[in-house]
């Protein structure tokens, strides 16, 4: 069985106080504490914003959909999904198949 061990780093925010008082509103509502609150917050923001950060680029032709599913860390289905979702409408090429195969490829020496 293999374990994964995650880095972990604090950081320090000033955020207005009616953001702390609604951080421990919502902390009492689901029993837990405001840091907790806070920490689920982030990652669901960073993982929003990685969505949408991947969205734009495919969009602006910058990235293909599987470039995009890697920045936003979703496998290339979910992306696929993404896209459908928000309507923009694109091809699944013959050189992002084969671009999505080798990094499948690639990931199966991991």
């Amino acid at each position: 069985m293999s374990t994964t061990m995650v880095k972990i780093a604090q950081i320090n925010l000033r955020v207005p106080a009616d953001t702390v008082a609604d951080l421990d509103a919502l902390a009492e509502h689901d029993h837990t504490s405001r840091v907790d609150v806070a920490r689920q917050i982030l990652l669901e923001g960073v993982s929003e914003r990685k969505r949408q950060l991947a969205l734009r680029l495919y969009r602006e032709g910058k990235a293909t959909k599987s470039r995009a599913a890697e920045v936003a860390g979703i496998s290339l289905w979910e992306m696929m999904d993404l896209i459908d979702a928000t309507g923009i409408y694109g091809e699944f090429t013959a050189d992002e198949a084969v671009e999505e195969v080798r990094r499948l490829v690639a990931g199966m020496g991991r």
